[in-house]
């Protein structure tokens, strides 16, 4: 009779949390308002960091907020509104929009996405302002926000968490990558999926931070291809889940 497989150990979080603080420093991740971060997070769907906030850069040249233009207070605990005129963003062809996010890849689908959030404000909220999310629970915003075009999970839960400051970790693709070789999720789990689950593994206060760390991490260490296993903080801790074992050691 064989034996069952043996499942593997997946590592605590305070674990996780002290060996990489121990290694990695978390990145600065300025404060946007939800709008702004709205779009930056479409903007870096399917590219990397540099051609996200090159693209992001390139709205802002192009459509400005004029530093004449009279602003209301942001209310207590949020932040002002960025450099870009959404405004003038909505009113612009898109062709014009395209070509101002090309660097970014992906333009004719994130055109559209980006059109329809500004147009959908314009007529349901009578301004161009994500601002309403922050008199609405966690689930809520999520379930509101996913019903735009083009944003899924992983966006809406970016907004939440840098934006609104929410107990939220957003899923993307190193953060699931890294959980499913620490065999906190199974290893064909979706990005959606492994959302609930860090919800319920990640104490609410540990989520920004894990999130972060995780993210560099992933971009420094546990990168797709070649894991630099050898210089894991985590060692034998890690179960290396679907690395292959030429790279496990």
């Amino acid at each position: 009779m064989s034996s069952a497989p043996d499942t593997p150990r997946s590592p605590d979080v305070d674990v996780v949390l002290r060996r990489l603080s121990e290694r990695l420093s978390i990145p600065d991740k300025p404060r946007l308002a939800p709008l702004d971060e709205l779009v930056l997070t479409i903007l870096s769907q399917s590219t990397t960091d540099e051609n996200r906030d090159r693209a992001w850069r390139s709205l802002a040249r192009r459509f400005p907020r004029s530093a004449q233009t009279n602003t209301p207070v942001a209310p207590r605990g949020s932040v002002g509104p960025g450099p870009i005129c959404w405004e003038s963003v909505r009113r612009a062809t898109p062709e014009q929009l395209e070509d101002a996010i090309r660097v970014a890849g992906l333009a004719n689908q994130k055109v559209p996405a980006i059109r329809n959030a500004l147009e959908r404000l314009a007529a349901e909220v009578g301004r161009l302002s994500l601002d309403h999310l922050r008199d609405m629970d966690d689930g809520e915003a999520i379930a509101y926000l996913t019903t735009f075009r083009g944003v899924g999970v992983k966006t809406a839960a970016c907004v939440l968490c840098f934006s609104l400051r929410r107990p939220v970790l957003p899923v993307d693709t190193h953060v699931l990558r890294i959980a499913r070789r620490l065999a906190w999720v199974p290893p064909k789990a979706s990005a959606d999926h492994t959302y609930q689950a860090l919800a319920r593994r990640v104490p609410a206060d540990e989520r920004f931070r894990m999130h972060m760390l995780l993210i560099t991490f992933g971009r420094s260490l546990c990168v797709a291809r070649t894991p630099r296993c050898e210089a894991c903080p985590l060692g034998s801790d890690c179960p290396k889940v679907g690395v292959p074992p030429r790279l496990a050691r």
